[in-house]
């Protein structure tokens, strides 16, 4: 397939209400929407969430890095796979921009899979499984918006929910939380880098009397190579996702901790695509490493779908995402794609991605920065809605 324009979009969407956890607040969506269009009119869509606050990511920053190397080496034809890992593996090495590298990946996948008449999925693994049910999240909320929120989740039956940590009513909020929902629900928390080595061993101690499952990130970035010391000292395994978004990360601490004591929290955007996430899941799994897949803030139908996806072709414990219809004013595609009762969601099957993206609503949430390619235009002195 010739490849003759690729656009590349800011996209905001704004939430119903303010997403909180520990060193940030949200109140809208960041995320770069790419489209790529091919000579006999096809378009693969793609996208990518900011992570801002981890590593001082920028809209404009990335795109202008992926506007100068697409012109030093453009992207013209793809007919396979392995053109897609090259080019993608290229740009993601020499540039280090792995959102934007992931929503270049998805869009050609998307393209790839339209072509061959198949699912993303299919690409991924030849053994094709039921996702395990959505996860729901619970972010620092006011007591009325978190009372509100457990009455849905109670509703729908949802079998897990994450609850962010790092708040002065921690133990308030959890004990509450176990209260509202009963025994049976799988409680995992997740402290966002909160706490010092022995915060976190005496706050972990207390947070496991209402039997939670893991804790995600638990120390402050300047104290994560005591994170195996930790380990040792908490009866609960260790949910990685900042710290491990490469294979060498991953290596470095499946040499620190115990398989029975590490998780890791996969994102495709983080890492770079779905086939840099893929194989860093092989790792884990070679070495009795159990992973979830987890999700950006703020992610459209595009990224949900790709972790639908994803979560069909690997065997995941936990699933996360798809959450637009519950706090977000909009969303990209024309389906809705939102997760149903005890958090089950059907698998997607259509070719590529398996979604429809609304062009209307991608240019009322989004702004058209760069096209390259033919009919190039260049706007990056607009500013991003």
């Amino acid at each position: 397939m010739k490849i003759s324009q690729i656009k590349l979009y800011a996209v905001q969407i704004p939430f119903i209400i303010p997403i909180n956890y520990n060193h940030n607040r949200n109140k809208q969506s960041e995320s770069i929407v790419l489209s790529v269009h091919t000579e006999d009119g096809k378009i693969g869509y793609g996208e990518g969430t900011l992570r801002c606050y981890v590593n001082g990511d920028s809209i404009h920053e990335n795109i202008g890095i992926f506007t100068n190397a697409y012109q030093i080496n453009p992207v013209k034809e793809i007919n396979n796979l392995k053109d897609i890992e090259n080019w993608c593996m290229i740009l993601y090495e020499i540039h280090q921009i792995p959102a934007l590298v992931a929503a270049l990946e998805i869009a050609l996948l998307d393209l790839l899979g339209q072509y061959k008449s198949c699912s993303i999925d299919h690409f991924l693994s030849k053994e094709i499984t039921a996702p395990p049910p959505y996860t729901a999240i619970i972010p620092f909320w006011k007591d009325e918006i978190l009372e509100r929120n457990l009455d849905l989740i109670r509703s729908m039956k949802c079998p897990d929910i994450k609850v962010k940590m790092g708040h002065k009513k921690d133990a308030e909020r959890i004990s509450y939380i176990r209260e509202t929902l009963g025994d049976q629900v799988d409680i995992r928390v997740d402290a966002n880098r909160a706490w010092k080595l022995h915060e976190a061993i005496k706050k972990i101690k207390f947070l496991e009397k209402f039997n939670i499952s893991c804790v995600e990130e638990p120390l402050l970035e300047t104290h994560t190579s005591k994170l195996g010391e930790l380990s040792k000292n908490i009866g609960v395994p260790i949910l990685l996702d900042e710290s491990v978004y490469s294979l060498g990360q991953a290596a470095t601490y499946a040499g620190r901790i115990s398989p029975d004591k590490l998780m890791f929290n996969l994102k495709v955007s983080k890492s770079g695509g779905m086939l840099q996430t893929s194989q860093l899941y092989k790792y884990a799994k070679s070495k009795g490493i159990a992973c979830q897949m987890g999700c950006g803030v703020g992610e459209s139908a595009i990224l949900s779908a790709a972790g639908r996806l994803f979560a069909q072709s690997h065997e995941l414990v936990h699933l996360e995402g798809s959450f637009a219809q519950f706090f977000m004013k909009g969303d990209l595609s024309v389906e809705s794609i939102t997760f149903g009762r005890e958090g089950i969601a059907p698998q997607l099957v259509g070719d590529g991605l398996g979604i429809e993206i609304d062009v209307t609503k991608l240019n009322k949430y989004g702004k058209c920065i760069v096209v390259l390619g033919k009919g190039s235009t260049n706007i990056m002195n607009n500013s991003a809605r």
